[in-house]
């Protein structure tokens, strides 16, 4: 019989951001968001609040599994401070390095995280860019 292996061995730092994600749900306050579902099927929702062009605060939802909810973490510790044109160049190669990687099989869920941040720092700079940048909008919760 086979020995199992236990992701949870090879794989800390992902497992602990997956246990207890950071920065996880919804924004009441945001000036920048965005929802895209990737090729798995996993959907991936990013908002963003900027002052003074930097991101203030950071959040995203996931309904995907274990290695989306470790990317979305992590994309939002890295953005969290930059500035939004720092934020937008975060790479898929960046969020698997912080983990410190991910199963070959779900390395595209760094790749659904960063490109959704990127999503919601455009859905910001379009307003911004448009005028409609100074106000903040409110969740409907």
């Amino acid at each position: 019989m086979e020995d199992l292996v236990n992701l949870e061995q090879f794989y800390l730092k992902a497992t602990r951001h997956a246990n207890d994600p950071h920065n996880l749900g919804p924004l009441a306050v945001f000036n920048g968001h965005a929802k895209i579902t990737g090729p798995c099927g996993d959907t991936m929702e990013f908002w963003v609040h900027v002052q003074d062009g930097r991101i203030a605060r950071v959040s995203f939802v996931t309904d995907g599994c274990w290695p989306s909810l470790a990317s979305g973490s992590m994309t939002t510790c890295l953005a969290d401070g930059k500035t939004v044109e720092e934020a937008r160049e975060l790479l898929q190669e960046d969020v698997l390095e912080a983990l410190d990687g991910l199963p070959d099989s779900h390395k595209h869920c760094a790749m659904l995280s960063t490109n959704t941040l990127r999503a919601a720092c455009d859905d910001y700079l379009e307003k911004k860019h448009d005028g409609g940048g100074k106000r903040d909008r409110k969740e409907n919760v």
